[in-house]
């Protein structure tokens, strides 16, 4: 019956070779496992960045809320009214040109009427 030395001194050899090899495996198999630490780093720079894009929003929210709630100041009015009666003389400008399109195509219907029971 061999001694428990002479065991470990007959399987070093083979031991010593395999272990390192196991090992390497282990390591890579765990790596492909685990995200590294520049992926950590991408997803927090982006995890920065929309925690700023919602402070942003939130910010322009609660600016759109306290316009909703607030009474228009005379210089919004005022800025309402002048692109109000803009729009109003436009609309103006445009009636009075069909009316004048109107009263000549009324003139060439009346020249008409005469000339053909004239005839």
């Amino acid at each position: 019956m061999p001694s428990w030395f002479s065991i470990v001194t007959d399987l070093w050899p083979i031991a010593s070779t395999i272990t390192p090899l196991i090992l390497l495996a282990g390591f890579f198999w765990l790596r492909t496992k685990f995200p590294l630490k520049e992926d950590f780093d991408k997803l927090a720079d982006i995890v920065d960045k929309l925690g700023d894009e919602q402070i942003a929003c939130s910010a322009r929210l609660k600016a759109v809320e306290n316009d909703q709630v607030s009474e228009p100041t005379r210089v919004q009015i005022m800025a309402q009214m002048t692109v109000m009666s803009n729009k109003v003389s436009r609309v103006e400008a445009q009636t009075e040109g069909v009316q004048t399109q109107l009263r000549t195509a009324n003139d060439y219907l009346q020249i008409m009427v005469e000339r053909g029971l004239g005839k």
